[in-house]
């Protein structure tokens, strides 16, 4: 199909405003997506915006096994907040795109859009949900456990429906919101949240002291629009790895996000301004190596 059919078929879908749906089963996304490649566009994308919860009867981040019938047991809290978040994301997609809430699952299915625009609506979504997180008091967020964002695209890099929704299932950010665990033992009072003594389990407090997301997962290359802001020399100089960039914002996963010399040497280096976000060391470190090779 021509850009220009697209484009004229795409006109059929306008809408007078954000409109979203709420589903009970992955069925009815599965069924809509056949029907916009078969009528409107051929290529589309997903980003999917998880909301987990604490629940004594499901492991919180488990993998997704299965695509069929209701995500049953995702949570025993009540389910308002899902619905005040997606108010505050839906405008930031297409009136034509068509997006879903299925329990605690927001899903953004973009027409005519490849794996690289997924990427850069992801960034913007993810931007507008920690700003939404930190500034918006909701006593629904309470039980609130951890958010995970993720992307694909369809036919192209995946062929089949199933494997493109299981692919935008898989964690490409996490902000973590867990309860703050008690120490083990008793330790020194430092007088840096972020010294070497630091370990991995507690980076989730610490992110939360700071007022930045918490990065677990690291891609093993930055996303195209950012490879070229930051050479992989520089990086390694500042222990430094690019996520996103969202128009004049660079989003950046670091070891120190208060490191105010590292953070100006970036914005002086690509002229945007720095979003940085706290991810382990080894984490970071395995990212790099790939970024040199």
């Amino acid at each position: 199909m021509s850009d220009v059919a697209d484009y004229r078929s795409i006109l059929g879908r306008i809408k007078t405003t954000y409109t979203y749906d709420k589903v009970e089963t992955i069925d009815a996304i599965i069924a809509e997506i056949k029907h916009i490649t078969s009528t409107y566009v051929e290529q589309v994308a997903l980003v999917t915006i998880m909301l987990h919860f604490d629940s004594a009867e499901r492991v919180v981040g488990a993998p997704v096994d299965s695509l069929a019938g209701p995500l049953a047991n995702q949570s025993l809290h009540p389910a308002n907040y899902p619905s005040h978040l997606m108010d505050h994301l839906r405008p930031l997609v297409r009136k034509t795109d068509s997006v879903f809430l299925l329990e605690h699952t927001l899903y953004f299915v973009l027409l005519g859009s490849n794996q690289q625009g997924a990427q850069i609506v992801q960034a913007r979504l993810w931007e507008a949900l920690l700003w939404y997180v930190n500034n918006v008091s909701d006593p629904e967020a309470l039980h609130l456990y951890s958010i995970t964002i993720g992307h694909s695209a369809y036919p192209t890099p995946y062929s089949k429906i199933s494997k493109f929704i299981l692919a935008a299932n898989e964690i490409v950010l996490c902000f973590d919101r867990q309860p703050e665990r008690p120490p083990r033992k008793a330790v020194a009072r430092r007088s840096t949240p972020l010294e070497p003594q630091d370990v991995d389990e507690e980076l989730p407090a610490v992110a939360r002291k700071l007022g930045v997301p918490y990065v677990s997962f690291l891609p093993s290359e930055p996303p195209d629009e950012v490879q070229h802001l930051l050479n992989p020399e520089l990086a390694q100089e500042l222990q430094c790895y690019p996520l996103g960039r969202e128009r004049n914002m660079l989003t950046v996963a670091m070891l120190n996000p208060r490191d105010h010399s590292v953070l100006d040497r970036l914005h002086q280096e690509t002229g945007l301004l720095i979003f940085p976000v706290l991810t382990p060391s080894g984490v970071l470190q395995t990212a790099l190596k790939h970024l040199i090779c």
